[in-house]
């Protein structure tokens, strides 16, 4: 058995890519090792830092937050589609090239069942700095129509490994996301189980693989994530 991280890992960071005013990642000792001979840490954060899944709750108030996340969504076989094509900076990924990489999957006899686990594969992440507003502000994203195909499959979970949210007239950069329409994840929120975001390494990973994603058991619209695929 081998298993494949699939979570970013995260450093200190004074702010978020989307939020200049918030705290992205910061540790603050309480205990040091030259004082007590052990460490101890507290840690200020965003929930939506490094990998991390969003529950429904993130943008529909009366539905699940991530403590009420039911687990087997969370564990089982997923599907990855290849959008390498489009993991290029400011790429727009629509229907049809979705409509590409379903069939690519259906070329090694795989097929998108009603309440996949579907992984939406780009490499954005590759040498990238992932705490930079770059990384956002760059990245490939899905427009609305393509998040309508998502959500007709009818998946329980979505993930990806680029920063899906539309961009377009309101939003064109990541400190503007907050006063958008914030378009794809109202398409997408209420109609799946939960969302995984800022994904890895799903080029190390096949198209149909099993995963094991699962949130802290926070009271929180959204929670840090530890995802890792598992190949026999």
């Amino acid at each position: 058995m081998r298993i494949v991280d699939l979570s970013m890992t995260v450093g200190e960071c004074d702010s978020t890519p989307f939020a200049p005013e918030e705290v992205y990642f910061k540790i603050k000792p309480i205990v040091r090792w030259e004082e007590k001979g052990f460490v101890s840490n507290m840690v200020e954060l965003t929930v939506h830092a490094g990998t991390h899944i969003d529950s429904p709750h993130h943008f529909v108030r009366d539905m699940p937050s991530v403590e009420r996340l039911p687990l087997d969504a969370l564990i089982g076989e997923a599907v990855v589609m290849d959008l390498t094509a489009k993991g290029k900076a400011k790429a727009r990924i629509g229907p049809a090239d979705l409509e590409t990489a379903e069939q690519a999957l259906a070329a090694q006899g795989i097929r998108i069942e009603p309440g996949a686990i579907l992984f939406l594969r780009t490499d954005w992440p590759k040498n990238q700095n992932t705490t930079s507003p770059e990384w956002w502000n760059q990245s490939p994203c899905l427009t609305t129509a393509a998040a309508e195909w998502l959500v007709a499959k009818k998946p329980s979970v979505l993930g990806f490994d680029f920063a899906q949210e539309e961009k377009g007239s309101d939003y064109q950069k990541a400190d503007e996301i907050l006063t958008s329409g914030m378009r794809v994840h109202r398409v997408i929120m209420p109609r799946v189980v939960c969302q995984i975001e800022n994904l890895i390494n799903l080029d190390q990973i096949p198209s149909k693989v099993k995963v094991i994603a699962l949130p802290v058991k926070w009271t929180t619209e959204s929670a840090p994530a530890r995802v890792v695929a598992i190949l026999d």
